[in-house]
């Protein structure tokens, strides 16, 4: 019994937990006292900080069971702004208007210690209220009366965050102490504002280490018990936020709060409400109201704003006229916080002050976008629909307001009203730029939101159905832009509806809409990146489409972040990829992707790791004609900052210029990433539009026509539209593109052949006549981005970050024409003109951490300014007629502050009443500044003794205080510009807390600057610089000095000559030996002799390089260059006088000439000093002999202190070609060894980026050697030879075929031809065939036995336009091919006969000796080439048609490649895809693929001699397939004798056969070619068939 009384004794105990909840209940009123301060700054003791405390009684008494009154009572303001914690604060004045709201009680519900709604007369401010949130946030307890470890989502001033609380007792002190903390970066509903950052994107994996942002509060109370319950006795909060830019966690720049409650005493006065409805305020969470509109960097008192933006207008309109002040920026920036303050009427008022005056004009236009407010939106909307504004003003104004003007749903209404009127529609430019703009604020507003209201995205999705509907390819196109920069997840269904997925019909819509609907889903997946995947991924896999689509659609997946699971599996299904372009795009893209350093593409960059090894490494050796990826980036974790770039060139045939090239930029800063800006161009169709022969006849359609008739289901490529496109991303967002179709082409056309240049011409000398004066200066608000959150105790925080610029130009023009002459005068006239041109830049950077409220600011700043100066005067003055220009350029008013560059970080403080008297502290101490500033010393320094030891201060510190300070550094550097009378000095100066500790954060703050001044030297004055340039012989009459050399027949010039050639003899003697070395790089098991002929040592009597000297022979030495002065001889042509005009007219200066000895290939350059006194020269020599070439440069006194040489040659190594370059540096300044050594060190690491081998193989010293190797004629390899290193590469795969047949096939003067046929060879596609063997354009290559007396498709453009046909005919085995070309309006036979080529045209037998041709439109020509006959219509896309006794050539214009077909293929580069029939089918026979370009007969009566057709075979023998008989049928057609007719000659065959039972009564004939293959047997091909006199 005993047991069961304790035991329930204990349990009522238990059960009485006292209940911690604070105690406000009662008649009584509980006063506290309160105190709250607020620092920004580094937490470092010594260096100054900028902050803010509020004092005040608090006093609360009961109003009802859960409603009470809170009232603040002697509320008093200090400010901060000094060195922590030696400084005191300094009081401020309240307002009187403030300190009266602030004494206002407010009502609130509280209920178990959870603050509820908050009730507050009209009179009261959000501000003010929002510091009596700051108060009752204290009093936010979220208590449990179980626990005392356990954590809550607890609502705050700053919102819903994650909170701690851990509750503990002190029986001997008799108080509970409760304390909690607040994660303010783990929040559900996170109370914040962001300006300008809509377009910077959250890299989770760039703070995977450090948080860039981070916040935390703890809070700590310590409540005693009272009769009838607890109180709070006491509470202290904390809470810091920390922004970490450069990952240096423990020296990261701070905003600290901290408030203390203390209990003073309970009194019986009741507080008492003032007479005014108290409406509902909010809860406790903070509210934002004019935060936005104050500017953190400097607080303004706004009385009139009107009046206040006249004066600023007037500040920046007339006193910026020459040169821009420095201050400009921070003015232009005042002037657009106080239009922030304006409203429409006032702007419309300034507007109609200041419109007619065109500096003004320009200043209100600049900063209107800036303003970004409902009533700036409004005025341009007015202005514009009045007609006010001109088509470049509001085009400008439009790009810049979309991005700055606030986005929400009231500016979403102005701006749709805008851009949907009538004025904007009908103006294509305007309405693109409207629309795009319109799809940004969509973007901006719902930015912060998955989910985005309908309502804005359904007039958009409307237009979608509606151009749909209309097939309007031009509205779809900016449609999907559109809905590209709007972004949102729920346009996706809508964008889909022009791709080929989920069973969409895609032959309605152009493949460039289907491209531009797949690149609108890329910035939808930044949003939704599975769901984008899921779409784009069914277009890439999808191998029936276009190349190009599947490309983008690569381009797009990659920005999904695809897993490494994925990436791994579309490497497998790549290694059956049909197309080599998408193959190459897509390894190209992931092997740079092995590189990357990008955190955010960490896991894709491990999974293209695995994926390369899986993917052949055939693929890396494609060459540049196919698509391809690269990407350059870099990252710095230590400072988190980095940057990318990536290019994809993206072709769809082998062409030289891509079809489309896309490149972007990115950077990474503290934490986060930006799409910098992202260009995308495309070029389809316009090579071929400006190549392409307007002369083609309509008649040769007719007879086309009749040619394919016999291609039974013929399929055609559609027609390519002539189009050319560019688009411009900044940000992420499209601001403009435009496309460039037939309609441009022909205007601009139009434009160069219609007399318009010689017109504008004309103009543009009428206004140099007249001469022009003008000044521009454009105001730019670089960056606005802030950060605003509210502290614990209510006040406003922020980071901002703030940069303006302002560049300007005044230019005046002053030419002395005296009268009107025009164009064709000019030629003939000595022309001279003026002008006076002063550039000036100022910029502005503003990074502001902080609190900031309309009353009172207090932050730490760091500001930067640079402004630049430069004026300029010149003259220039030419004469055509006589080939000579000459430029003067005039010395201008000195001394020029050219540079001014200053840094400072400051801790300020001030308040609305005392505007002026804004309290600065630089961070650094500045007392340490001027300590030691003192000890500045200027030194005058040549330009030579400009060395580090130089530039190191030579002050030494100060005796170390008890805290140690830095050593200020303040130098003045100046050195002496030669000759042209004046100094450049650069005074420094800088100052850092690096005492403190050496790391980034402190070396940045202090006060850092530099200055550059152009002052005027001593000596004589300079009138000026002149640069002139005489071409023809009487360049010599304009020489200031003459060229003399000393005479070389001297015993002293002898002997350096003598050693000069002994030394190139040994040299070149040595050449060949050492050759070898290099060679074994790349031929390292080799046994075979290779031989090496030196283009120099050919005979005469040899006509190929491949006949020289074996390897143990030295080949023939070469002479040294002859010292002969080619002046004495031959004029120059050439003379270039670069000289200083001083008072005294003394020569300074230098003077080139040029000589050209024609007959003996040797050309040279003398430059020389024009001073009288000084013999320094610079010698250039340089000789050709045959393909060997030979030059020496030397310089210094009479050329002889220094010299290099440098050989070059070219010969074989084998049968490969071979060229080789050696540079022999003689004797050089130290000055250039000294840095050759310091580059050698960057170059193992360049090489290797480059893909380059190294290594460490020491060799010749002064000297580098370049070897390059030809082994085929798309690949190299190569080799150079330093002193310290080799470096090599084999098998580097070209861009272009080097064809050396192309030119040897005409002699070396004929430089015409052979540059045309080296042209042809390299851009065009070439078939071939040799014997049995045709090589197609794509270098595949196929054995076949060709039908007798029919003829077959060569290669015809198999677009619409059928531009040409080449048909190819063999009569017999013995004989040759005969060509049939069929273009513009005739027919062409080339054909052998009786040992010679003949020509028939139209039918009718043409001479060819010397046959030369041309057609009367131009675009045709016939003539005779080496032992054969070339046909040339590169206008109708046939480039070449060379035609022999043993081979015949053809050769297909670039923008041709991809549209031809035949037994040539398509010249697109797809080997996998070569053997393509007629009916647009893959066969896998080359004899199949060759006999299905056969143009059959149709009976044996036909009058063609050809005898075949071709049909569908039954296979002869009996089949056994899943288990019973079948009978099957060839899917493929197979050539054979018409119904009459019996074969001659035969040919095996395999082909697909298809399959079915022999019960099966279906006909197997109909469809048959469409059937799949079940197995795939050889049969025999009929060609050559004899029929008799009855056949059918």
């Amino acid at each position: 019994m005993r047991t069961v009384v304790m035991a329930l004794t204990i349990a009522l105990v238990a059960s009485q937990h006292v209940n911690l909840v604070p105690e406000l209940a009662g008649t009584q009123t509980y006063v506290y006292k309160y105190e709250a301060l607020l620092f920004s700054g580094l937490h470092q003791e010594g260096l100054a900080r900028a902050g803010i405390k509020i004092n005040s009684k608090v006093s609360i008494r009961a109003v009802t069971e859960n409603t009470f009154l809170l009232k603040l009572s002697i509320p008093q303001l200090f400010e901060y702004s000094g060195f922590w914690p030696t400084d005191a604060f300094v009081a401020t004045k309240i307002s009187s208007e403030v300190a009266a709201q602030l004494q206002i009680p407010i009502k609130f519900e509280y209920t178990n210690g959870v603050v509820g709604k908050l009730f507050a007369p009209s009179v009261v401010p959000t501000n003010i209220i929002n510091l009596h949130r700051g108060i009752l946030n204290i009093f936010q307890l979220n208590l449990k009366k179980t626990q005392n470890i356990y954590e809550v989502q607890e609502d705050g001033v700053q919102g819903i965050c994650k909170t701690q609380y851990l509750i503990s007792e002190d029986e001997g002190s008799n108080h509970t102490t409760i304390t909690k903390s607040r994660d303010l970066t783990l929040c559900n509903e996170r109370i914040i504002k962001d300006v300008g950052l809509t377009y910077i994107e959250k890299c989770t994996e760039c703070q995977q280490r450090v948080k860039s942002l981070s916040g935390a509060a703890t809070y700590s109370y310590i409540m005693k018990p009272t009769p009838t319950g607890v109180m709070i006795n006491e509470a202290t909060v904390q809470e810091i936020h920390q922004l970490t830019t450069l990952n240096e966690i423990q020296d990261a720049p701070q905003m600290e709060t901290r408030q203390t409650l203390d209990f003073l005493e309970i009194m019986a006065s009741p507080i008492i409400p003032i007479r005014a409805e108290y409406l509902a305020r909010g809860a406790l969470q903070y509210e934002f109201s004019t935060e936005t509109l104050w500017s953190p960097i400097q607080l303004m008192k706004i009385s009139n704003p009107q009046a206040q933006v006249v004066d600023a207008l007037n500040h920046l309109a007339t006193k910026n006229l020459e040169e821009v002040h420095e201050d400009v920026p921070l003015k232009f920036i005042q002037l657009i916080q106080l239009m922030r303050f304006a409203s429409l009427g006032a702007i419309e008022g300034i507007w109609f002050q200041f419109k007619t005056k065109p500096n003004f004009r320009k200043w209100i236009l600049d900063a209107v976008p800036a303003v970004g407010t409902l009533a700036a939106l409004k005025f341009v909307k007015k202005t514009f629909l009045a007609g006010e504004l001109s088509i470049p003003e509001f085009t400008e104004i439009l790009l810049a307001t979309v991005h700055m003007v606030t986005a929400n749903l009231d500016t979403i209404k102005i701006y749709s009203g805008l851009a949907l009127s009538h004025k904007v529609q009908e103006t294509p430019v305007l309405r693109k730029v409207a629309m795009l703009g319109y799809g940004t604020m969509i973007a901006r507003y719902c930015s912060g939101s998955l989910e985005c209201p309908v309502e804005l995205l359904k007039p958009f999705h409307e237009i979608v159905i509606e151009a749909t509907a209309k097939a309007d390819t031009s509205e779809m196109t900016l449609i999907l832009k559109v809905l590209g920069n709007a972004g949102q997840p729920a346009s996706i269904k809508y964008i889909t509806k022009f791709l080929p997925v989920f069973g969409n019909r895609i032959h309605l819509f152009p493949k460039r809409v289907q491209v531009g609907a797949v690149l609108a889903l890329k910035a939808i997946a930044k949003k939704e990146p599975k769901m984008v995947q899921n779409v784009v991924l069914q277009v890439f896999l999808n191998k029936d489409l276009h190349p190009e689509l599947r490309m983008v659609s690569w381009i797009v997946l990659s920005e999904t972040k695809p897993s490494i699971g994925l990436v791994i599996t579309l490497a497998r299904a790549l290694q059956k990829e049909p197309n080599l372009q998408v193959a190459s795009l897509v390894y190209s893209h992931m092997k740079a992707l092995t590189r990357s350093t990008q955190p955010e593409f960490y896991l894709i960059a491990v999974a293209s790791r695995v994926a390369t090894k899986i993917l052949s490494p055939k693929l890396d050796k494609l060459s540049f004609c196919y698509s391809k990826a690269f990407l350059l980036d870099g990252y710095k974790a230590s400072l988190m900052v980095g940057a990318a770039s990536s290019a994809f060139f993206i072709n769809d045939a082998a062409t030289i210029l891509p079809r489309a090239v896309v490149t972007k930029a990115r950077a990474y800063l503290a934490g986060a990433a930006a799409d910098i800006f992202e260009i995308g161009v495309r070029t389809d169709g316009i090579q071929e539009a400006l190549l392409k022969s307007p002369f083609l006849h309509e008649d040769r359609l007719p007879r086309m026509k009749q040619v394919l008739k016999a291609l039974k289901a013929f399929k055609a490529l559609p027609k390519k539209q002539p189009l050319g496109s560019i688009y411009v991303k900044v940000l992420g967002q499209e601001i403009a593109f435009a496309n460039v179709n037939k309609a441009v082409l022909e205007q601009a056309t139009q434009f160069t052949t219609g007399g318009n240049i010689p017109e504008f011409a004309g103009e543009a000398l009428k206004v140099i006549q007249n001469g022009t004066a003008f000044h521009y200066a454009k105001p730019l608000l670089v960056a606005e981005v802030r950060h605003i959150f509210p502290s614990v105790a209510g006040v406003p925080m922020e980071y901002s970050l703030y940069a303006a610029a302002v560049a300007a130009v005044q230019a005046i023009f002053t030419p002395p024409l005296t009268e009107t002459i025009n164009v064709s005068h000019l030629m003939k006239t000595d022309v001279k003109l003026t002008a006076e041109v002063s550039p000036s830049i100022t910029l502005q950077t503003f990074a502001v951490m902080g609190l900031n409220t309309g009353f009172i600011q207090a932050a730490s700043m760091a500001k930067g300014k640079i402004h630049t100066f430069l004026p300029l005067k010149v003259e220039a003055k030419f004469d055509i007629a006589k080939a000579d220009f000459k430029i003067k350029a005039f010395p201008v008013v000195l001394p020029v502050h050219a540079l001014t560059a200053r840094f400072e970080t400051l801790a300020a403080a001030g308040n609305i009443k005392a505007v002026n008297a804004e309290r600065i502290t630089p961070i650094v101490p500045e007392t340490v500044v001027l300590k030691h500033s003192q000890e500045a010393h200027t030194s005058i320094i040549s330009p030579g003794d400009l060395s580090s030891e130089t530039i190191k201060t030579v002050i030494s510190p100060a005796e170390e205080p008890k805290l140690r300070t830095s050593v200020p550094v303040h130098k003045t550097l100046c050195s002496a510009v030669p000759h042209i009378g004046v100094d450049v000095c650069m005074e420094v100066m800088s100052c850092d807390a690096t005492f403190i500790k050496n790391t980034t954060i402190y070396n940045i703050i202090g006060q850092h600057g530099v200055h550059v001044n152009i002052v005027r030297a001593d000596g004589p004055a300079v009138e000026g610089l002149e640069l002139e340039v005489q071409l023809g012989p009487i360049a010599a009459k304009k020489l200031l000095k003459e060229v003399s050399f000393a005479d070389t027949k001297t015993p002293k010039v002898k002997i350096i000559l003598q050693k000069l050639r002994r030394v190139l003899e040994g040299e070149q003697r040595n050449k060949n030996s050492s050759f070898f070395s290099h060679n074994k790089l790349f031929y390292p098991q080799s046994t075979r002799s290779h031989s090496f002929s030196s283009s120099s040592s050919v005979r005469s009597s040899s006509s190929h390089l491949s006949k020289g000297l074996s390897s143990g022979q030295s080949s023939q030495s070469f002479k040294p260059i002859q010292s002969r002065f080619l002046g004495d001889s031959v004029p120059p042509v050439v003379a270039v006088i670069a000289r200083v005009v001083r008072v005294d007219r003394k020569l300074l200066g230098y003077q080139l000439t040029a000589y050209l000895d024609m007959p003996t290939s040797r050309v040279q350059i003398i430059v020389v000093a024009i001073a009288v006194k000084n013999n320094w020269k610079m010698c250039a020599d340089g000789v050709l002999l045959s393909k060997h070439a030979d030059a020496r440069i030397a310089w210094g006194a009479e050329c002889q202190q220094y010299a290099i040489t440098i050989n070059a040659e070219t010969g074989h190594q084998g049968p490969s070609p071979m060229a080789y370059l050696k540079v022999k540096c003689e004797k050089v300044p130290t000055i250039i060894t000294t840095y050759a050594k310091s580059v050698a060190e960057y170059i193992p690491g360049a090489a290797q980026m480059t893909g380059l081998a190294v290594s460490d193989e020491k060799n010749i010293e002064r000297q580098v050697e370049l070897i390059i190797l030809v082994p085929t004629e798309r690949t190299l390899d190569i080799i150079i030879k330093t002193p310290t290193m080799t470096l090599s590469v084999s098998n580097l795969v070209l861009p272009i075929s080097l064809s050396f047949k192309a030119i040897q096939a005409y002699p070396e003067n004929d430089v015409t031809n052979i540059i045309r046929n080296l042209y042809i060879e390299t851009s065009s596609a070439k078939c071939s065939k040799v014997r049995k063997t045709l090589t197609t354009f794509n270098y595949k290559k196929y054995n076949y036995e060709m039908p007798l007396s029919c003829y077959q498709v060569l290669v015809q453009d198999c677009t619409l336009e059928h531009k040409f046909i080449v048909l190819i005919k063999k009569e017999d085995v013995f004989k040759h091919e005969h060509l049939n070309i069929k273009v513009a309006d005739i027919d062409v036979d080339i054909y052998h006969q009786k040992s010679a080529v003949k020509v028939k045209m139209n039918g009718i037998d043409i001479p060819t000796n010397n046959i030369s041709y041309q057609h009367p439109t131009g675009s045709i020509r016939i003539e005779q080439k080496r032992q054969g006959i070339a046909l040339y219509a590169p206008g109708h896309g046939l480039q070449e048609v060379y035609y022999t006794n043993d081979e015949w050539m053809v050769y297909v214009a670039d923008w041709m490649k991809g549209q031809t077909c035949g037994l040539c293929g398509k010249a697109d580069g797809e080997i996998r895809q070569e053997y393509t029939t007629p009916r647009g089918d893959l066969t896998k026979s080359p004899v199949s693929f060759a006999h299905s370009w056969v143009l059959p007969a149709e009976s044996c009566r036909d009058a063609g001699q050809c005898r075949m057709k071709l049909e569908s075979v039954k296979l002869e023998k009996q089949v056994i397939l899943n288990g019973q008989e079948s009978k099957c049928y060839s899917v493929e057609p197979v050539l054979r004798c018409l119904p009459g007719c019996v074969p001659m000659r035969t040919t095996p065959v395999t082909i697909g056969y298809h399959c079915m039972s022999t019960d099966s009564n279906l006909k197997m004939f109909d469809g048959i070619y469409e059937k799949s293959v079940d197995l795939r047997e050889t049969t025999d091909a009929h060609v050559a068939c004899r029929c008799i006199e009855q056949c059918a």
